[in-house]
């Protein structure tokens, strides 16, 4: 049986995973390229894989099709939008994730960036690299309201962050009723979230397909001087628009950790007023072994419930 793990890094942390792999005598074969993997290698590197552990490189139709002994894909992370689901279910390869290793440290992540954009943290960084010494007064959050867009796992976790400093909250999530948010936030329509709120942070589980969330339309219905958060995923938010209504002054700043490409070299992320981290939300050393512990776990039990693939 032989396992190709895809991810950049793996096992870096914690030595578990792959002992995991190796006891239940698998083979075990990795990313030695150093980056992220495109279609072409994930087709000569898994050509005879029976499992993948995989990342955020792209399992579409093409690669899917070309790969006759995958049996399993087992996500180290969340998001599936890099997965022909459809596909996938046809030929009967399982996919799995590991949705709740993540949301500690993305929430985290965001209230970070959250607490940069009320400090203008990207601007005096901005201004020291250049010699500058510029006293930019900032915000407590006490004085701000955060609209939260989606209130999933993470959604909720930085909404429980956020009572510590006292923010008022709205929260806007088509598949979340007004009951069932907390007694401390207030439910409403995106747009009326969208005109209130000093910054928007995004936690959407929105299908690629459906085409951005955060258009020019909708960054235009942000308040005046708003801020924009992305910590979800990068489709979800049109960078030229934003990055018109940052040099236009409608916007104060953004700050985001996903990018429609990536690695992200365009005109945005040199904006001074904005904090671009390399997709490292859910990178913390404990929630990276977590997620790699849960990932072969995830990969493991799947073949001990099924049949033994024959080649």
């Amino acid at each position: 049986m032989i396992v190709y793990v895809a991810l950049q890094q793996f096992c870096e942390f914690d030595l578990t995973p792959k002992q995991l792999l190796l006891d239940a005598g698998w083979e075990v074969r990795v990313n030695e390229l150093g980056r992220r993997l495109t279609s072409e290698d994930l087709v000569q590197g898994l050509r005879d894989a029976d499992a993948v552990v995989a990342g955020v490189e792209p399992y579409d139709a093409t690669v899917l099709e070309a790969l006759p002994h995958l049996q399993c894909i087992s996500r180290c992370g969340v998001g599936m939008d890099a997965i022909d689901l459809d596909v996938a279910r046809r030929k009967g390869i399982a996919v799995y994730t590991t949705p709740d290793e993540v949301t500690e440290p993305v929430a985290q992540m965001t209230m970070a960036m959250i607490l940069a954009l009320a400090r203008n943290l990207p601007q005096h960084l901005a201004d020291s690299r250049q010699g500058s010494w510029v006293k930019r007064p900032g915000w407590l959050l006490a004085e701000w309201t955060v609209g939260l867009v989606g209130f999933g796992r993470i959604g909720r976790t930085v909404e429980r962050y956020l009572r510590i400093f006292g923010p008022r909250v709205l929260v806007s999530d088509p598949f979340v009723a007004p009951h069932e948010v907390p007694e401390t936030t207030h439910w409403c329509p995106l747009p009326r979230l969208l005109a209130e709120a000093d910054v928007v942070s995004l936690h959407a589980n929105r299908p690629r397909q459906e085409g951005v969330l955060m258009g020019r339309a909708e960054l235009g219905q942000m308040k005046a001087g708003g801020r924009l958060i992305n910590t979800s995923r990068g489709y979800l938010v049109d960078e030229q628009a934003l990055e018109a209504a940052l040099r236009s002054g409608h916007l104060a700043a953004a700050a985001f950790d996903v990018c429609e490409q990536e690695p992200s070299r365009g005109p945005l992320i040199r904006l001074p007023q904005v904090l671009c981290t390399p997709h490292v939300a859910s990178l913390t050393r404990a929630s990276r072994a977590a997620m790699e512990r849960r990932a072969v776990r995830h990969l493991l039990e799947h073949f001990t419930r099924m049949p033994t693939p024959t080649r």
